[in-house]
């Protein structure tokens, strides 16, 4: 069945909106709307025919006079609804690629808008600088390490004398104890021979005395019990000091003396010598750091020297964007090379209005067509941002991504992109042209008895040329879609089929 098609108020303001599209590409759309303006005028020639020979039969005959409208019936089938807009060709994945050594460019096998492949290597360096720097780095390194190795060397030995002196001085201290200690015993071993030795002189002076007092007096008892007993005391005393070698004693006391004295001095000295330099851990930790430096030094220039050695290789099949760099120019880390975008991750970006944006949502499924090849598509990102284009209209770019895309796509053409937002399967649907709508909503004029009766209804999804009927309306009901006159709830009218108006042209061409 054929509809007619009639644009309603929002759709006319949407086909206003940069980008708003339907379904059907525009040069199609130019050929229906100029057949349609054919159609329409024939129809409406057709209808004029009609309502002179109802007013000529009524005028005779003096019965009612009915005007004539254009119905189809509500049926039943599937729709589709799409936001069409041409959009442009992007990567998804772009790589700007830099330098990673300072050298000079000796070979560029990019150029602008050449297609580069995985694995191609594309850049190479003068080498002959970079493995002069190498070696150079490497002996500067080899001469840092002696000298660190040596001072470490030197640090270390410090710190063991230092730990040498403290055990010797604990040595040390310990012998001047054990000297200290023979010196007092010998000492006192001395001076008891020295006591009893004057002991015993005291007593042989006694001892003479009573002897030439004894001899004074022979018969006295008294003297001779006391020469007896201090002859007695003297024996006693003389044996306790046969028990000291008093010279013996005396040189003990010399050696002892003196080596009490060496040891004190020793003491001394390593008392000094045993507090190491505080600051030697931190001179040690120095030496490792530099070391490391200069061992991360020649390891860099190395690893420099191998990365000008491997030159740059493209990571991913694509197209050459932007070159900034050519053959024989020296350039330092860092400086970018060239960009390369992806062809095999590729997207088409579209600008949606507010009217289109509330159907759209990730996952979507589309179609893009791009130089006459299309290509499956899906909804990827939505831009969160809205920009106002050239006439001030906020729109909202989306990504679609291309699933299948191939060698004849280029970067920056335009594509032409249909986003599937909805679908329905089996549902009442009328043409658009037969939806109303006033401050009540949408309505729709259904024939009854050839009477017009106006009926709110509830739409649903749309296409360029239907609209689901959500409620409100049954199927196979005549739903006027076009009319000579404005119709009023009530009014008589003569209801002409899709058919009959295809046979009133034919007719009307035949003439």
């Amino acid at each position: 069945m054929i509809f007619k098609k009639k644009e309603t108020e929002k759709s006319k303001e949407e086909k206003k909106m940069e980008n708003q599209v339907t379904e059907t590409p525009v040069s199609e759309k130019k050929e229906k709307k100029a057949k349609k303006k054919g159609k329409k005028k024939w129809i409406i020639i057709a209808a004029v025919v009609v309502v002179i020979g109802i007013i000529a039969v009524s005028g005779m005959k003096g019965k009612e006079v009915k005007i004539p409208v254009n119905v189809t019936q509500a049926l039943k089938g599937d729709i589709t609804q799409t936001v069409e807009s041409s959009g442009v060709v992007a990567s998804e994945e772009e790589k700007v690629y830099f330098s990673e050594v300072s050298g000079t460019v000796t070979d560029l096998k990019v150029v602008l808008g050449a297609d580069v492949k995985a694995g191609d290597n594309v850049v190479s360096y003068d080498l002959a600088d970079l493995e002069t720097e190498l070696k150079k780095v490497e002996l500067e390194t080899k001469a840092n390490n002696y000298g660190i190795d040596a001072t470490v060397t030197s640090l270390n030995e410090s710190q063991r004398k230092a730990s040498e002196a403290a055990t010797n001085y604990e040595d040390a201290k310990k012998y001047v104890a054990h000297y200290s200690d023979c010196v007092s015993q010998i000492n006192g071993q001395l001076s008891k021979a020295t006591e009893l030795s004057n002991q015993a002189a005291a007593l042989e002076a006694e001892i003479a005395e009573v002897t030439k007092k004894l001899a004074a007096k022979p018969e006295s008892e008294k003297l001779q019990e006391k020469l007896e007993s201090k002859q007695k005391e003297l024996k006693k005393v003389k044996k306790e000091l046969s028990n000291y070698n008093v010279t013996e004693l005396q040189s003990a006391l010399e050696v002892c003396a003196g080596d009490l004295e060496a040891y004190k001095a020793l003491e001394k000295q390593y008392e000094a010598e045993k507090e190491a330099d505080p600051s030697i851990g931190s001179q040690k930790a120095q030496q490792s750091a530099l070391k490391e430096v200069s061992n991360l030094t020649a390891a860099q220039a190395k690893e420099n020297y191998q990365k000008a050695q491997a030159g740059v290789t493209i990571d991913f099949n694509g197209i050459v964007s932007s070159v900034d760099v050519v053959k024989g120019q020296t350039v330092t880390e860092g400086t970018p090379l060239f960009t390369v975008k992806n062809s095999e991750k590729v997207k088409a970006t579209i600008a949606v209005s507010k009217y289109d944006l509330e159907k759209i949502a990730i996952g979507q499924k589309a179609k893009v067509t791009i130089n006459g090849n299309e290509y499956d598509g899906t909804l990827s990102n939505l831009n969160k941002i809205a920009q106002a284009n050239q006439s001030g209209t906020s729109m909202v770019n989306v990504d679609i991504h291309i699933e299948n895309p191939d060698d004849k796509i280029f970067i920056g053409v335009e594509a032409k992109v249909y986003l599937e937002t909805a679908k329905k399967e089996q549902v009442l649907l009328i043409p658009i042209e037969c939806v109303n709508s006033d401050t009540k909503g949408e309505f729709c004029w259904v024939i009854v008895d050839g009477v017009a009766t106006r009926k709110d209804i509830e739409i649903g999804i749309s296409d360029d040329t239907y609209t689901e009927v959500v409620s409100g309306l049954n199927e196979g009901e005549q739903v006027v879609t076009d009319m000579t006159v404005a119709l009023e709830e009530g009014m008589t009218v003569m209801a002409i089929e899709a058919g009959a108006e295809e046979s009133t042209d034919a007719a009307v061409a035949a003439e």
